[in-house]
């Protein structure tokens, strides 16, 4: 019996009949070369076998292919299609985002103000724009004969203060005209209290701790005769301070 799908050379001397299984040969005498079917239904089967076996290697190709090149398709992941003046106004608007990133004074008012280089307004907006916190504004009369405003912010620490300090300045000097004098920073490097006079507007920059030991709120309005903590000795902070204070006597007495 074959065992495999093979060519055979067979002598034969008379006709005989091949019984192969179940599908029978008829050859002839003579030598040629015969090709036998052995067992039809082994070699079917094993046949299927390895077409199976290749068909699952095939499609776990196919997957990995797929995976690797393609994504399931998600609604989320649509981009949303916008409309010729939507599209316009995304474009401005980063255009604008920009803008504001490369140029400090980009929405500033450089123009010098009505009542001194700043307008109250314009510097409240600044510090705000800075993330000053907590500003106070107060309005000195016109008997204190001293400035308009007093402004006291906070930082968030030494660099921020410093940074609101060069801020103010650097914008004053964009905003003056030449009789105006560009105004130092005092206590420029103490990690407490910075201070600028703008002429119409004296600027304090406290740390947060700082400004609640002194209290420039209550000495600004009690004056440093009544205040305990400007009369505390040896605080070279308080002397700086001092200076810049006016007493409610002054301006009683300028005022009589």
């Amino acid at each position: 019996m074959f065992t495999s799908n093979r060519i055979c050379l067979i002598k034969l001397k008379e006709v005989v009949s091949l019984q192969v299984k179940r599908n029978p040969v008829h050859v002839l005498t003579g030598d040629f070369r015969i090709k036998c079917f052995c067992d039809k239904k082994d070699s079917n089967k094993s046949t299927h076998s390895n077409n199976t076996d290749s068909s699952n290697i095939k499609i776990e190709e196919a997957d990995s292919i797929l995976d690797s090149k393609y994504k399931i398709f998600q609604e989320s992941d649509a981009p949303v299609l916008l409309d010729v003046y939507e599209e316009k106004m995304q474009l401005e608007n980063k255009i604008d985002i920009v803008q504001h990133e490369q140029n400090e004074y980009y929405g500033l008012n450089l123009e010098r103000g009505v009542q001194g280089v700043y307008d109250i307004e314009d510097l409240v907006e600044l510090l705000r724009r800075d993330k000053a916190e907590d500003i106070f504004v107060a309005k000195l009369p016109p008997a204190a004969n001293y400035v308009d405003h007093i402004v006291v912010v906070n930082g968030r620490s030494k660099r921020h203060m410093t940074g609101l300090a060069e801020r103010v300045r650097r914008v004053f000097k964009k905003k003056r005209i030449s009789s105006d004098i560009l105004p130092r920073i005092e206590g420029e490097g103490s990690p407490h209290w910075m201070a600028l006079d703008l002429g119409n507007i004296a600027l304090h920059i406290f740390s947060r701790d700082a400004r609640q030991v002194y209290d420039l709120e209550s000495l600004w309005s009690v004056g440093t005769e009544f205040d305990t903590l400007a009369n505390a000795p040896d605080d070279p902070l308080i002397a700086l301070l001092k200076k810049h204070a006016i007493s409610l006597n002054e301006i009683t007495s300028k005022a009589e």
